[in-house]
């Protein structure tokens, strides 16, 4: 997988004020600053910076990121639901890549 593709994971269907579970894993190197063994010159790290949680395009949770984070990292959030919609994440990294997922649920 390439740097910044995701999985986002959420319930088909929940009932009407169900607390659900969201699970994202995002595929990221999550590298410390570092110096080259070859050059000896840093290597600036690559870090996840920010990651936004949205559902029916209203911002629910920012979670903020750094070098303490694990490479890869898996990551729930708990989301009240009380109608059907759409579930983003929306993240970013130190170097200025930008990506997404949705999913939907239906509530019932």
């Amino acid at each position: 997988m390439a740097v910044g593709a995701g999985i986002l994971r959420v319930p088909k269907e929940a009932k009407k004020g169900e607390v659900v579970r969201v699970q994202m894993v995002i595929t990221h190197p999550m590298s410390p600053p570092r110096k080259d063994p070859a050059t000896g010159q840093e290597v600036p790290p690559h870090t996840l910076t920010k990651l936004e949680l949205f559902y029916n395009n209203r911002l629910v949770s920012t979670v903020n990121m750094g070098a303490g984070i694990s490479a890869n990292p898996f990551m729930a959030i708990a989301l009240k639901v009380e109608e059907s919609g759409v579930v983003r994440i929306a993240y970013e990294d130190n170097k200025g890549g930008k990506w997404d997922r949705t999913a939907e649920i239906k509530v019932t």
